[in-house]
């Protein structure tokens, strides 16, 4: 209780990733319960006539035949199969409606979850004492109060209900036989709209209190946080990505500056962009200013457009300087033929920032 107790900071993103990853995420079985029984009754008032006819051609064949069952236990057996398939093919949309909507709440509750962890075996839920501590917890006596008030409850529900469709049910006794499956559906939704209204109920405090204690079992002390913080900078291959992506950054940032003083902007049009100089004095070959794909392409473009720099579109060879060129090196060897062609445009624009002084 007093490591509980110095708890006191919240989960942080990292511990909750490492927690999901073991499977553990919070859970509301009362939402589960309520969730299955709505779908049940939503889904069962759609097919019960379709089942209840086929239930009564099946049952009303059995007993106008009941003489001819004593051909052998192969006959017997084939109209059996086939009677059990066509009830079978009836509950089909049922059960494929509970089992959608039990994988749908748990991912909407939950979220996405695939842990190997649970499976495994664990000696340390074997062990006497850890055993009475999950015994007398806090989770555990909650869930004991859940069980009794629920208890109650349905027992006070069912009681009321059970005086109020009492004439319904001894009327049952006196109406034709076509009118029992209407009867009994209506005493059914009856019911079980009765029983959804406490189980909703159930399901909001479930709801509630299922991520409280989640995020109370999650809580860190002091030291925890601080240890995490430590432990996670002093990653080596944290560190690492972090100085890459830094790096990375700087260098298109100090490219983008440089795009001003480009001559021209081949692009693909819009996924890649490269920034192309050549000065004759200084260089043997045109070199690479700035390039990048994608929000760094449309970036240098912007910036080209400020300062009137053309912008010339071939897919092509945009392709091929991104993927072959290097940014403050001169262009391949392979794209030289297709540059020079674009360079003898660039010369003969005026003002063009090639010849002049």
């Amino acid at each position: 209780m007093s490591d509980q107790q110095d708890k006191s900071e919240e989960a942080t993103p990292y511990k909750l990733e490492e927690a999901r990853k073991k499977g553990q995420v919070p859970r509301s079985p009362d939402l589960l319960s309520f969730i299955m029984l709505l779908t049940f009754l939503m889904v069962f008032s759609a097919i019960a006539y379709p089942l209840a006819s086929v239930i009564a051609a099946h049952t009303h064949w059995w007993l106008g035949n009941a003489g001819q069952l004593g051909q052998g236990f192969g006959y017997l057996g084939e109209q059996g199969g086939y009677s059990l398939r066509q009830v079978v093919y009836g509950l089909l949309p049922l059960i494929g409606a509970l089992v959608l909507m039990a994988v749908l709440t748990n991912l909407l509750f939950s979220g996405p979850v695939f842990s190997m962890t649970a499976l495994k075996p664990d000696f340390k839920r074997l062990h006497p004492i850890q055993g009475l501590k999950k015994l007398f917890s806090r989770r555990m006596f909650v869930e004991l109060i859940k069980v009794l008030v629920k208890g109650a409850l349905f027992s006070l529900v069912l009681y009321y209900l059970f005086q109020s469709v009492l004439p319904q049910l001894l009327g049952m006794a006196t109406i034709s036989p076509l009118e029992l499956p209407q009867a009994g559906k209506q005493l059914l939704m009856q019911l079980g709209f009765t029983v959804l209204a406490v189980m909703a109920a159930a399901a909001l405090f479930d709801i509630w209190y299922s991520r409280r204690e989640f995020g109370r079992q999650m809580r860190m002390s002091r030291r925890e946080t601080k240890d995490e913080h430590r432990r996670r900078e002093g990653d080596p291959e944290v560190r690492a990505k972090r100085k890459g992506i830094q790096q990375a950054l700087l260098k298109k940032a100090a490219a983008l500056g440089q795009v001003k003083d480009a001559d021209v902007i081949i692009t693909n049009p819009t996924h890649y962009a490269v920034a192309l100089q050549y000065r004759p004095s200084s260089m043997l070959a045109p070199k690479v200013l700035a390039m990048g794909r994608g929000l760094h392409a449309r970036r240098i473009c912007h910036v080209a457009r400020k300062h009137q720099v053309p912008i010339l579109r071939r897919p092509p060879l945009a392709r091929a300087l991104h993927a072959l060129a290097r940014v403050d090196s001169a262009i391949p060897d392979s794209t030289q033929a297709d540059v020079a062609r674009i360079y003898r445009w660039v010369i003969a624009l005026p003002g063009n920032k090639v010849l002049s002084p």
